[in-house]
């Protein structure tokens, strides 16, 4: 089992080793600990825990990486080790979320909060890492802006059995060109499901999404409602039942509000006006706000 963790305050090596040895429960000889920009003579490199760790600079302190023999049946799962290390260092440690998306992170706080964040790191031979966005507040990170982070929920995966029922009625064996009026379709079709699924289940699985990805999806259902008029023959049934499904759903988990809540919050008013009927409608609960806030105008 290997972890890899960004540390954001310099530990003893000692106290690293401790608590792992009491976490692992292991004897604290069993953790060979060292600088991997150091001396490396006199490692005990069949020690059943092996910590390298390197300084870096900026927002971060340190890049720390664990490894576990064999003889470790149950290891702790990345979240739960990164817990313990944060509360007992006495630091904020970060790690890899599971989205392929390189800078995005998880973090935990000495007091247990967990969160998102996007972490940049600068080109070149030092490793300097920016904390540029998180989506709770980190006192540790003061410069950091906070924000939900739209990559995030980009890959999240979700089920969108109107959008295959679709590609299954026109374009059975996936065979049409990419620019073909299928494929469009398909396209907008896919991302308009992609938000009524999520209304449909709460937004899970934590229950946010941000404005500015709620109005791209709006934008959406524009371009399916001229994909309705202007698709081939061929398309316009299968593709207006699947949308025909959908707007029920949307219907089902929004409130007409007349546009007043985009028009104030994320768009000119007239723009908001002019627009379909899918913009003169909110979300029930706003996956934008914050708990107790109510962000209606």
């Amino acid at each position: 089992m290997i972890y890899n963790f960004l540390v954001a305050d310099m530990f003893l090596p000692s106290s690293l080793g401790d608590v792992l040895a009491e976490v692992l429960s292991v004897d604290p000889l069993a953790v060979d600990t060292a600088d991997v920009d150091g001396c490396l003579e006199g490692r005990d490199w069949e020690a059943p825990v092996l910590c390298d760790y390197a300084v870096v600079h900026g927002d971060l302190a340190a890049l720390l990486e664990i490894q576990l023999a064999e003889q470790f049946r149950r290891p702790p799962d990345t979240a739960e080790l990164a817990s313990v290390l944060s509360q007992r260092l006495n630091t904020v440690l970060l790690w890899h979320a599971e989205e392929a998306i390189p800078s995005a992170y998880w973090i935990v706080t000495p007091d247990g909060m967990v969160t998102r964040a996007r972490v940049d790191q600068s080109e070149g031979p030092d490793l300097d890492y920016t904390v540029a966005v998180v989506e709770e507040s980190v006192p540790r990170f003061p410069s950091a802006r906070v924000h939900l982070l739209p990559e995030i929920f980009r890959e999240e995966g979700i089920a969108t059995p109107a959008t295959d029922a679709f590609v299954a009625a026109v374009d059975p064996e996936r065979v049409a060109p990419a620019e073909h009026p299928a494929n469009r379709a398909r396209e907008w079709l896919l991302l308009w499901e992609r938000l009524v699924r999520r209304m449909a289940g709460d937004w899970a699985p934590t229950g946010r999404y941000p404005l500015e990805s709620y109005v791209q999806d709006l934008g959406t259902r524009d371009h399916l409602d001229v994909r309705l008029t202007t698709a081939p023959a061929e398309l316009r049934e299968p593709l207006a039942r699947a949308v025909e499904e959908l707007d029920a759903v949307f219907l089902a988990h929004t409130v007409g509000d007349r546009g007043e809540l985009l028009g104030r919050s994320a768009m000119s008013g007239s723009a908001v006006a002019d627009g379909g009927w899918w913009w003169h409608r909110c979300p029930v609960r706003l996956p934008w706000v914050r708990p107790g806030e109510t962000g209606r105008p």
